[in-house]
């Protein structure tokens, strides 16, 4: 009932925060220099009054900002985000086409962000001051202080142009068609046509942006599964289960890793809205088609509609990913209450 209760409560406090949310995105685009009109028309069409005129009234332009405003916040309320000035089409829609591409490449970077964060922290915890710890610290560091774009053109050179071991950029080789729409997500698209040498090609594509992307997750998750180990590893129950007998592995995977995942699940679930919301740089060096290239090129534009759409997608992520990860910590840690 607690549990159902606070879910209840968490639901009413995201409606409140994406109201707020629109709200302020919606006055931050009014405020950034430039207009849509230029960006979007050709000069020709700007020598023409009438055809300014249309465009404006087209898109609202022409109306007072409160008047914008409101025609915006009721249609948010029909779910509609409006039509996108840059590509003419819904807003919603753009969206649809670009973010299974997005949580694809999210979902297989988290995963191996979470599996060899926990591990290498578990390790440097175990060998502590060994030349072991030494090394995973060293890798950590490496991955949250190499810059992003710099680490996806050096896997490119060197696994791609110069080892051939992995494929280029982009979603899919060419000698292969995009799978039929079911998820989104090509590696399942393609599993569900039966095709797995597709899906197997798809898995590839996404692996090298994933490696990338992974990094700077994989080291603060290392580093807080380190540190919060070892501070459990140094209380009572665990000193006492040591005298009992217990062995070192015994005393890790059964008494202490439960109780320092709780930071490491905060930052597992702040990554995985850091990748939801679309990597510019990476997205961009690899060609794919996520969120943010979508974002990117609706800056340059100008276009106010899907500028606020794609910010309200990301606070969305974050506001559910931070409730899930507020469940999960009753559930890892049963000493959790729910309020």
């Amino acid at each position: 009932m607690d549990r159902l209760k606070f879910i209840g409560k968490r639901l009413v406090y995201m409606v409140i925060m994406m109201f707020g949310v629109a709200t302020l995105v919606f006055l931050l685009t009014k405020m950034i220099p430039g207009d849509p009109v230029v960006a979007n028309l050709g000069q020709r069409a700007m020598s023409d009054p009438e055809v300014v005129a249309a465009y404006r009234a087209k898109y609202g332009l022409d109306k007072p900002l409160i008047v914008q405003y409101f025609m915006y916040m009721k249609n948010l309320l029909h779910f509609d985000l409006g039509t996108s000035i840059r590509t003419n089409k819904l807003v919603r829609a753009e969206l649809g086409r670009c973010f299974p591409a997005t949580i694809e490449l999210a979902l297989v970077s988290i995963i191996l962000a979470a599996v060899f964060g926990i591990l290498f922290g578990v390790i440097s915890a175990t060998k502590r001051n060994s030349l072991l710890d030494q090394g995973v610290r060293a890798i950590s560091v490496t991955g949250v202080s190499i810059p992003s774009f710099w680490f996806a053109l050096l896997m490119l050179y060197f696994f791609y142009y110069k080892h051939h071991i992995f494929p280029g950029p982009g979603r899919l080789s060419n000698i292969y068609k995009a799978p039929n729409t079911v998820t989104g997500l090509y590696v399942i698209d393609a599993l569900i046509e039966g095709n797995a040498a597709k899906a197997g090609d798809a898995f590839m594509h996404l692996l090298l942006p994933s490696i990338v992307l992974a990094a700077f997750t994989m080291g603060l998750i290392t580093r807080t599964a380190r540190s919060n180990i070892l501070d459990v590893m140094s209380t009572d129950y665990i000193r006492t289960a040591r005298a009992k007998g217990l062995s070192q592995n015994s005393l890790i995977m059964k008494h202490a890793l439960g109780n320092a995942l709780i930071p490491v699940l905060t930052v597992i679930g702040m990554g995985l809205g850091n990748l939801l919301g679309g990597m510019v740089l990476v997205e961009t060096i690899f060609n794919w088609p996520g969120v943010g290239q979508f974002a990117y090129a609706s800056v340059k534009a100008n276009d106010f509609p899907a500028i606020i759409g794609v910010a309200l997608l990301i606070a969305l992520n974050y506001l559910v990913i931070n409730t899930i990860v507020d469940i999960l910590y009753g559930v890892i840690d049963p000493r959790v209450r729910y309020s």
